[in-house]
């Protein structure tokens, strides 16, 4: 029996998104799926590998490491900053070399992170995630298609997402692959820029219906046997509210750069503290903000994202859902929607459909890495073993 699985990753495509929208109804089966805390750095590798951010190492796109940091030649850039015309050709002229002078592949982007922090940095991800070998010791979804040596296909954002879907739809109806692997990733970007409900993001959520559902027909055209998986990473809510942490905290009587080290996250703040003059301060400044709380480390623990060395922050100030840390190193003005908040919190869910029946047990993203490659075995003639749902 000739099989095809289009297993569907949508960034960002939240449970009640789609409940509201109706999203692919004809995928019976539905299911919310509670997600890790953090953004995609974190969520991704948990989805891909089936680990928790502290077993497999990341949970921010930056961590602090400046002995494996790539940013070493912003170091001698950081005087430029902030001399007007000059000082931000100097940075777009970094931002545009960078992935060749630090030699990563994978996602990253500089945002407005200081460049004179950039040294302190490390990017955790050095190569794609969709790419085998990516997490090193912990083999991901597609080491075990390698290990497995079953055929299949991988889009993601190395190239533009139309030009992906046009090549999905060919490969749906005439390629050698019987499973494709998917990740739309523009979804995201339009509901930061413009909101949940806005009507890009629902006219993206039509375009992504209209190439789906020709991608599946095309499958079905060639196979006994077509399924359709679509799932995400993490759900999206939509901010009513910006709290601005670094002036409150550039106000008390310590030096950025020196008392402490900050990074702040749309939805984190993140320091590491030289002075304990500067965490009490700073512990006490935020304490009282009704718009986050700082995470406690039994919490940390709780969530499997404890990391003893404290390379992802010694204290972390998270936001409240619909919440955000504006100005930030991710951006000057505050996005319309955004995620990273705590996944027990409203709209923090992701989802999963399927045209096949869902596993009682699938109920987290760090179930989906198992459920996939059982997937990809039945295209690839591979039975028994527990695969009936």
């Amino acid at each position: 029996m000739k099989r095809i699985t289009i297993a569907v990753l949508i960034d960002a495509l939240a449970w009640d998104i789609v409940e509201a929208r109706g999203f692919l109804p004809e995928l019976a089966h539905r299911r919310p799926l509670r997600t890790v805390l953090g953004f995609s750095s974190a969520a991704l590798p948990s989805l891909l590998s089936g680990r928790h951010p502290d077993e497999h190492g990341r949970w921010f796109l930056y961590r602090r490491d400046p002995v494996e940091s790539p940013f070493g030649f912003a170091r001698l850039l950081a005087p430029f900053e902030g001399r007007g015309a000059i000082g931000r050709r100097v940075r777009t002229a970094y931002e545009k070399s960078f992935a060749s002078l630090g030699g990563v592949r994978g996602y990253y982007n500089l945002y407005e992170v200081p460049l004179r922090y950039l040294p302190w940095f490390d990017l955790p991800e050095r190569r794609p995630i969709f790419e085998p070998g990516a997490l090193g010791r912990f083999p991901t979804l597609f080491d075990r298609l390698e290990e497995r040596a079953i055929p299949h296909r991988v889009w993601f954002w190395r190239t533009p997402e139309e030009r992906n879907f046009d090549e999905l739809l060919s490969a749906a109806g005439e390629g050698d692959e019987a499973f494709l692997f998917f990740y739309a990733f523009e979804l995201d970007g339009t509901m930061h820029a413009r909101g949940t409900e806005s009507e890009e993001t629902r006219s993206k959520l039509r375009a992504y219906e209209e190439a789906l559902r020709a991608a599946l027909a095309a499958a079905a055209r060639r196979a006994d046997e077509a399924s359709l998986l679509v799932f995400s990473d993490h759900g999206m809510v939509d901010v009513v509210r910006a709290i601005d942490v670094r002036s409150r905290v550039l106000a008390l009587p310590f030096r950025e750069g020196v008392d402490y080290l900050p990074f702040y996250d749309s939805t984190f703040a993140r320091f590491w503290f030289r002075s304990q003059g500067a965490w009490a301060a700073i512990r006490d400044l935020l304490s009282g903000e009704e718009g986050g709380a700082w995470l406690a480390i039994e919490e940390e623990k709780r969530l499997r994202v404890h990391f003893p060395g404290r390379e992802y922050g010694d204290a972390i100030f998270v936001a409240r859902p619909g919440t955000v840390i504006a100005p930030s190193f991710m951006g000057s003005a505050p996005p319309a929607a955004m995620h990273g908040y705590h996944p027990e919190g409203k709209g923090s869910d992701g989802v999963l459909l399927s045209t096949r029946p869902i596993p009682e047990a699938t109920r987290s993203i760090l179930d989906l890495a198992a459920l996939l490659e059982k997937e990809a075995a039945r295209t690839h003639g591979e039975t028994g073993n527990g695969d009936d749902r």
